[in-house]
């Protein structure tokens, strides 16, 4: 199962398609291992720069392969490195960027959506980035035997099963698998609240846990640059709206909070 990015895009992979962008894929991937951890330490040192937007910045898929990177070298996560007095490591500047855009073109509406009350299953515990994406796939495995009561609840709208990673403050607050709703709350579930918001919203087809990364990748990689909007730090949303989301045919979205870039 897929897991919504700034936790979620926690899954995204790119694909190479020719020798050529194989060999520099893995030149950037030799970067990757030990330099630009090193180069983006400065940037982490600003208090209000959000480890997702640094990551992005430096060429990273995803949060979690970011994390893994910088703990190598430094011995911490991002998150710790913003604290005063922490000890980073250092190397020579090096830089290899290739930047290729506009291979396929990405259809996408924009949603005003007020605020809408779910129930769903909570997840439970802490959720690092580092092992955010295993507890998201273990998470849907003890979340299924429940998804046929959830869709009996949805009567609202975005209609249909949700996948929604909350943030407050801009920081991670809590993932549900749930549906929008005004019915009573069953034992064992919990209520929350997605606030308003403005939404990217892209239709995504195939196995949602390879598709749904493929496409966060594409989304922050490629249209997210050059939109015209930016990241907003709210609750990202994941709709599945085919019962069996590992089916090649399988529909479903990604719901992207954005704001009008300055």
């Amino acid at each position: 199962m897929g897991t919504n990015e700034a936790l979620r895009c926690l899954a995204a992979h790119s694909t190479t398609r020719s020798g050529v962008s194989t060999l520099l894929e893995r030149s950037r991937q030799r970067l990757r291992v030990g330099l630009r951890p090193c180069m983006v330490a400065s940037d982490l040192l600003d208090r209000d720069a959000r480890v997702i937007d640094v990551a992005l910045r430096y060429g990273y898929d995803s949060p979690t392969a970011f994390a893994r990177a910088f703990r190598r070298v430094h011995g911490i996560s991002p998150s710790e490195a913003k604290s005063e007095g922490v000890k980073l490591a250092s190397y020579p500047r090096l830089v290899f960027t290739l930047s290729v855009k506009g291979e396929e073109p990405m259809d996408y509406k924009i949603v005003e959506m007020p605020a809408f009350r779910v129930v769903g299953v909570p997840s439970t515990g802490e959720w690092e980035l580092e092992d955010a994406g295993e507890k998201a796939v273990q998470y849907w495995v003890d979340v299924e035997p429940q998804v046929d009561a959830l869709l009996g609840l949805s009567d609202g709208e975005p209609a249909g099963l949700l996948g929604v990673q909350f943030c407050r403050d801009g920081a991670f607050d809590g993932y549900m698998a749930c549906v929008a709703t005004q019915a009573p709350c069953p034992d064992g579930m919990a209520v929350r609240v997605v606030p308003a918001a403005t939404y990217a919203v892209f239709e995504c087809t195939g196995d949602v846990s390879t598709a749904m990364g493929e496409l966060w990748h594409r989304v922050l990689s490629e249209w997210l640059p050059s939109s015209g909007f930016s990241w907003e730090s709210g609750s990202d949303v994941e709709r599945y709206l085919s019962r069996d989301m590992h089916a090649a045919d399988s529909r479903s979205e990604l719901w992207l909070p954005v704001v009008r870039a300055e």
